[in-house]
């Protein structure tokens, strides 16, 4: 390690998954001890774990360097790179829940993510090189993060390739504390007259859990239709007998602007609108032997207006009252927000946003 203009430095060699592991601690006790939340340095551990297990699995060896400048504003910075075979599609490796592997984190996507800053280039035959940089202290707020100012901020996550015209997404999620995946998941597909969207949860947490999650993930964006009930008891049926997971889904219908609302176990979907409106899913668990038998809830959808599906990685206790202050923020602004206020350490979190097209 070694200080230049204040910045303390590390550079690991990574050419097994121990190195991965080292690089990641060693991450995760620089942010602890620059004072930062037990949120961000675990958030910093999943990203040099994703960049590491990338070099790992797809180039054999490489690097990792961590970075970290404690003022005058603090932040940490990762730097992957590694001379394998490269990306030959990088725009594909940067769609949400893409993976070449089935590997069991959350990839480029999810590290572009938890990154205010994010750049990747990629040669084929000549390799790859990722930096990712977070924050640790927040920026004051900005005029654009407001719904009447651009509709995506710069650090917005990449919108889903199902993402249907006019809607706004944003996402935050972060693994439970002592883990770098999360067993959390999220989906956003357009289908035929209209738009479906869901949260997950899978029971546990760590590698199995986020092997599972990814694979729901994918499942429901492929079998994706407006009859939420049925993909629910589809989903049910591909991983019965697995360790279960709890889900929300919501169809909004682009004609009728209907939303209709179905899901088991501790997830929940809340519309920020005056008066605001929560619905928790039903006790149970997909995939094991206590699925109930499903009944949706159908509500009014109005334009712009805010939907924003969690896990019970959020405050169970956490009321549409507390959140409504936050309905005029753009979408991922709230979600950031709804996790670092309201987001357990002890369990993974994820917060969903969306908005309705005008």
């Amino acid at each position: 390690m070694h200080a230049d203009q204040g910045v303390q430095r590390q550079r690991i060699h990574i050419g097994g998954e121990a190195d991965v592991y080292n690089a990641a601690m060693l991450a995760y006790a620089l942010v602890q001890q620059a004072g930062a939340r037990t949120l961000l340095a675990t958030e910093a551990a999943t990203v040099v774990s994703e960049l590491g297990m990338n070099i790992v699995k797809y180039a054999g060896r490489g690097s990792v360097t961590v970075s970290l400048q404690a003022s005058p504003r603090a932040y940490v910075e990762v730097q992957a790179e590694d001379r394998g075979p490269g990306i030959a599609d990088l725009a594909l490796a940067l769609t949400e829940s893409y993976s070449s592997r089935g590997t069991l984190g959350l990839g480029l996507p999810g590290v572009r993510r938890m990154s205010d800053q994010f750049d990747i280039r990629s040669d084929p035959g000549a390799g790859t090189r990722v930096r990712a940089l977070r924050w640790l202290q927040d920026a004051p707020a900005r005029a654009l993060d407001r719904i009447d100012a651009a509709p995506r901020s710069a650090d917005a996550p990449p919108q889903p390739a199902g993402t249907p015209p006019g809607w706004q997404y944003g996402q935050a999620r972060r693994p439970c504390y002592g883990e770098v995946v999360s067993g959390d998941g999220c989906m956003l597909q357009a289908v035929q007259h209209g738009t479906v969207a869901g949260i997950l949860d899978v029971l546990g947490h760590g590698a199995e859990a986020a092997r599972l999650a990814r694979h729901c993930e994918h499942w429901l964006t492929a079998n994706a239709h407006a009859d939420v009930v049925g993909l629910a008891e589809g989903l049910h049926a591909e991983v019965r007998g697995s360790i279960g997971l709890a889900l929300t889904l919501v169809f909004v219908d682009a004609q009728s602007h209907q939303a209709t609302v179905t899901g088991v176990g501790n997830t929940r979907l809340f519309c920020l609108r005056v008066p605001g409106l929560r619905i928790d899913a039903q006790p149970g668990i997909v995939g094991g032997n206590n699925m109930p038998r499903l009944r949706p809830t159908r509500v009014q959808i109005t334009p712009q207006d805010t939907l924003l599906l969690a896990t019970d990685g959020i405050e169970e206790r956490l009321t549409v009252e507390q959140l409504l202050p936050l309905r005029r923020h753009g979408v991922q602004h709230i979600a950031q927000q709804v996790l670092r206020d309201h987001g357990k350490d002890h369990d993974d979190a994820t917060c969903m946003v969306l908005r309705c097209p005008p």
